[in-house]
């Protein structure tokens, strides 16, 4: 597939949004299939495996990759980030123990064609095998470990991209909590009426599926005086997000997360409520 095309293709997000509903519900608002379940509780996977600090859950049932990925939110986990050839052989070894072949993993170009980003986290780290990702037919934007094709006697340990919606065995990762943050910028202004006018702008580049959190309270490294003002806008320049005041520990301090819709350039304008002053360094973490 063309590394960088510019086809944009809808990311699908309503299993994930619907999760907000109804933890109990599946996509489209049917009933949670019991084999996820019974295999947390009964099967291969009857309790989470650590690795590095991490959870993660071996799920043999098959599932698309947006049911497979919504199964796991459900869990209070997401499909897994794979960090480097360690952490792919430590599952590879829990796999190869469980006879799970073509196994969905958290990495698609559902977003835009040929820009392939992890659903939750980021890494550099890639394992295709020789020839792929060749988006076969134009349908295939979502990759899978362990890569099979009895037909063409391939059996191998690296990746492969597939239509995603074929139903795997999957892998779910429960990520522990950042004790630092993956960015952060510091600012102090004032009259921007509630970060409308004279704010201090922040671009960053994210990717669909993205769970994005950012504040000047909340995150790790985050700080605040006065009360602040946050706004997040897409790449079409609309407002997607925004926070004046966090309330609980955070009070007039800002605080936000927003599930990212499309891959591209966002812009953070950071700023106060009102005519006032205040300052700080905004965080962020993905």
């Amino acid at each position: 597939m063309p590394l960088f095309s510019l086809i944009k293709k809808p990311f699908s997000l309503l299993c994930t949004l619907a999760l907000t509903v109804s933890p109990l519900v599946g996509c489209g608002g049917a009933p949670l299939e019991a084999g996820f379940e019974e295999e947390v509780k009964l099967g291969t996977t009857e309790q989470a495996i650590s690795y590095n600090g991490g959870d993660y859950l071996f799920v043999t049932t098959p599932k698309t990759w947006n049911e497979a990925r919504s199964a796991c939110l459900i869990q209070g986990y997401d499909l897994v980030t794979i960090d480097d050839s360690a952490e792919e052989a430590f599952l590879q070894t829990q796999e190869a123990a469980r006879n799970m072949r073509n196994v969905w993993i958290g990495y698609t170009d559902q977003g835009f064609e040929g820009l392939w980003a992890w659903a939750n986290g980021v890494s550099t780290y890639t394992h295709w095998y020789p020839g792929q990702p060749d988006d076969y037919l134009q349908q295939e934007d979502c990759a899978v470990d362990r890569y099979t094709n009895p037909s063409q006697n391939i059996q191998s340990e690296e990746w492969n991209d597939f239509r995603c919606d074929e139903t795997f065995s999957f892998i779910c990762e429960r990520r522990p909590e950042p004790t630092a943050n993956r960015g952060s910028f510091s600012y102090s202004t004032s009259n921007t009426s509630s970060a409308t006018a004279n704010t201090y702008n922040y671009v960053i580049n994210l990717y669909a599926g993205q769970l994005f959190t950012l504040g000047t309270c909340g995150v790790p490294g985050s700080t605040g005086t006065g009360d602040t003002y946050l706004r997040l806008f897409n790449p079409s320049g609309q407002e997607i997000a925004s926070n004046d005041d966090s309330q609980g520990a955070c009070g007039i301090l800002s605080n936000f997360s927003v599930i990212v819709p499309v891959t591209g350039t966002y812009v953070v304008r950071a700023g106060c409520y009102g005519t006032g002053l205040c300052s700080g360094t905004v965080a962020f973490n993905y």
